[in-house]
């Protein structure tokens, strides 16, 4: 491509091509971002989602708590009072949708629970998995919070105690995991009673690791969590231990998703509470994916993508996205959301960049790398648009509230093309996203000025990355700035526009 007005001019071509003829005209001149649609999915000022092109918007990315010490909305078992916890109790509404002193039975499930039947000589605990163990206690199973103990009674009278100490999460190697204890008994040994009967099962599970990054919130705790919970229906209660009430408050809308009934902060709960079925663990396939060959029920990670959409009100599956589903107004344009990250891969010429998606027909929004954003607010303009792109990084994990075909534009610092596709490029396809991949050249990396064209940085990555993962975050992860070179981009922007119209 010779230079960015040539670019552009092929860019428009090609929109005016498809626009005024052939069977492309009804799709092109349909332009998608429907701006009377996007306000209304907005409570408050719709001026602030209607701004000039590059309004920016915070999104959820970086490492920060949200409301780190406000534990409101989470049901303790300190907060039950005796006449909470009788059978039948009503059900209290608290701020996040949480409901506590539901303490027997599932009354409005949509699906009945069915209890599940021990198998002769299965194991209950599997720890052979190298990314995460899991215990699947089926039977009579009691939880004991305050001591992170889950004890598993066999009707076997010759059954010999067994015990393990597990890390409830789905990275187990991660030594500051927080762990659970699961004992089996026999028949004949003691058991505590119960203090709380419950006719559903129950999922204990660890907050902690690296959530705070949105891309571990999801590949080490939400898919997972999905994966183990979402086969109940709902029917299911989830005893968080190493609780992080900004996490529960962040994703409020999926956790209620997942279960109509009390999240109990395991770590504070006294009560014995007596469950048909208790699984500790969360059970993971790869990074932010799911395998469906690996689980009964085949979920997907386009499972979960629709799961998620539907947690946040957003469109229904067969709607097009917003360039295709709007075709009033042959004026509008493709809408594309700039990440624009705060302080490591960054743009160093933002408006050349925004000026170059001009050029070729989008409507650029900017978001920067906030956690703070009130994702009932950010979901929605996430979906209003086409297209996200922006360099490596977590702020790219919010194409999970992206519409079906919609597209990854996904730029990749130089040196660290070996692990692009696994983290964000396979993810992208399998939620049925398209991705277009922009790998830099060593011109378009500060790293040719800090270093020297002779560097190893520069001269030999794979020397780095032999060094260890240390070095590669050290030089590629985090030395790294980006000036994009926006007449060597544009064949990846003229992909991103075929994909859109």
């Amino acid at each position: 491509m010779g230079s960015p007005k040539v670019a552009r001019t092929m860019g428009k071509q090609r929109i005016c091509r498809r626009r005024f003829s052939g069977p492309f005209a009804a799709v092109l001149v349909t332009a998608a971002l429907a701006v009377v649609v996007f306000s209304n999915l907005f409570a408050q000022d719709p001026k602030e989602t209607r701004g000039s092109p590059n309004k920016e918007y915070r999104a959820a990315t970086s490492n920060q708590e949200l409301d780190a010490g406000n534990s409101g909305g989470m049901a303790t078992a300190a907060a039950l009072s005796q006449g909470e916890r009788s059978t039948g109790g009503s059900e209290k509404q608290f701020p996040l949708e949480y409901q506590e002193g539901e303490e027997t039975t599932a009354k409005s499930g949509l699906v009945q629970y069915t209890k599940c039947t021990p198998g002769t000589g299965t194991a209950i605990c599997d720890l052979t998995n190298q990314r995460y163990d899991i215990c699947d206690l089926c039977g009579d199973a009691r939880t004991i919070g305050h001591s992170s103990t889950v004890m598993y009674f066999s009707q076997s009278l010759t059954s010999n105690g067994e015990e393990w100490s597990i890390p409830a999460q789905s990275r187990k190697s991660l030594p500051w995991i927080k762990k659970v204890t699961i004992k089996s008994l026999n028949s004949s040994q003691l058991e505590p009673s119960c203090t709380s009967r419950h006719a559903i099962p129950a999922i204990v599970f660890a907050l902690g690791g690296f959530t705070g990054n949105v891309w571990h919130d999801l590949s080490d705790v939400l898919v997972p969590l999905f994966l183990t919970a979402h086969q109940f229906d709902q029917d299911v209660q989830l005893l968080i231990t190493n609780n992080q009430p900004w996490f529960i408050k962040k994703y409020s809308a999926i956790f209620n998703r997942l279960t109509r009934h009390a999240i109990i902060d395991f770590d504070a709960d006294n009560q014995v509470r007596c469950y048909p079925q208790v699984i500790v663990g969360l059970r993971s396939h790869q990074d932010l994916g799911i395998d469906p060959n690996s689980m009964p029920q085949n979920y997907t990670m386009t499972d979960f993508r629709l799961f998620v959409r539907e947690a946040y009100g957003l469109p229904a599956p067969e709607v097009d996205i917003p360039y295709k589903a709007n075709k009033d107004d042959p004026e509008k344009k493709p809408r594309i959301m700039l990440i624009d990250r705060g302080k490591t891969r960054r743009f160093m010429n933002v408006p050349d960049v925004i000026q170059g998606l001009e050029w070729f027909g989008f409507e650029v929004v900017k978001a920067d790398p906030r956690m703070d954003s009130n994702l009932d607010e950010f979901v929605p303009f996430v979906d209003s648009c086409d297209a996200i792109m922006g360099v490596h990084g977590a702020g790219l994990t919010n194409m999970v509230f992206l519409r079906s075909g919609a597209v990854l534009v996904h730029i990749i610092p130089y040196g660290i093309e070996f692990m692009a596709s696994r983290f964000y490029g396979t993810p992208a396809m399998d939620m049925g996203l398209r991705h277009v991949q922009y790998s830099i050249s060593p011109d378009e990396s500060t790293l040719l000025e800090k270093y020297g064209g002779n560097h190893t940085v520069i001269k030999d990555p794979e020397a780095i990355r032999n060094s260890g993962w240390e070095k590669v975050g050290e030089f590629y992860m985090t030395k790294q700035d980006i000036e994009l070179n926006m007449t060597r981009f544009g064949p990846s922007m003229l992909k991103a526009i075929e994909f859109i119209t």
